[in-house]
């Protein structure tokens, strides 16, 4: 990981840690135990407390003064004014199935914005990173956005519009996937570090929350990307999130939008 930049350190331990907690998710694979399932059906298990518990333990020890947001345990308040944003295994569905797409993220946000980022794929060996002003790699070598120029021509990937198929926003997003030349419905973070490194040319995801998007934000933008919510709005605490190579990431915030 050669990531550079203002937050270099920031992200160089996030990078360190989330590789920890990776390891943890890969040596418990084969025994999954304690499957909760939360109020909106999705499961959690004991590997996911268990990973967030040790990234959190780690960066209190490194970054003492900062804050939390915790997919699992919540916000925890720090005195810096920064706070780490964790989803300790993002994925969790395909990581009961043996899916290789489950992931760890990690980022560091500062005023309001994400600064560093990580998003660690244990079982596919791949860690996407990232830190402010310090372009964006995977594992060690530098990556960029697609030069995809317009919707007809692009590959995107789209979750949400089944969940929210009675919903204006649902079919909005159905109908913007009918522009692009082939839509995907990869799973979780892997499709963030497809955009990043120019495989897909971008991603919109209506059910997205902080933890699932922070990392991949930080990391898009350094790639040569933009990221912001269904309305447009730069920001990761909005609703939904849109990734993309920003060459039509306008069009494709026009083609979401609710008309009255």
């Amino acid at each position: 990981m050669t990531t550079q930049g203002e937050f270099r350190q920031e992200a160089a331990a996030a990078c360190e840690i989330a590789l920890a907690a990776g390891r943890i998710q890969l040596d418990s694979l084969d025994r999954i135990v304690g499957i909760e399932y939360k109020g909106d059906r999705s499961p959690v298990s004991e590997v996911d407390r268990r990973c967030e518990e040790t990234i959190i333990a780690a960066l209190r020890r490194k970054f003492p003064d900062d804050g939390f947001l915790g997919e699992e345990t919540g916000a925890e308040a720090g005195r810096s004014g920064r706070r780490w944003i964790i989803d300790p295994l993002d994925g969790t569905r395909p990581y009961l199935r043996g899916i290789p797409t489950f992931s760890v993220l990690i980022a560091l946000e500062a005023q309001g914005e994400p600064v560093a980022g990580v998003i660690h794929l244990p079982a596919l060996g791949r860690t996407y990173s990232a830190a402010r002003g310090g372009g964006a790699f995977l594992d060690a070598a530098a990556i960029r956005v697609s030069g995809i120029g317009r919707p007809g021509i692009a590959m995107g990937s789209a979750l949400g519009y089944r969940e929210l198929h009675d919903t204006p926003r649902g079919r909005r997003l159905l109908e913007l996937t009918r522009q692009w030349d082939y839509a995907y419905g990869f799973m979780d973070a892997f499709t963030y570090g497809l955009v990043a490194s120019g495989r897909l040319d971008c991603s919109v995801n209506l059910l997205d929350k902080p933890w699932d998007c922070a990392a991949a934000a930080i990391i898009v933008a350094e790639a040569g990307g933009t990221y912001s919510d269904v309305t447009g709005s730069r920001t990761i605490h909005g609703e939904g999130f849109v990734l993309s190579n920003g060459r039509f990431h306008e069009e494709m915030i026009a083609a979401l939008r609710i008309r009255d």
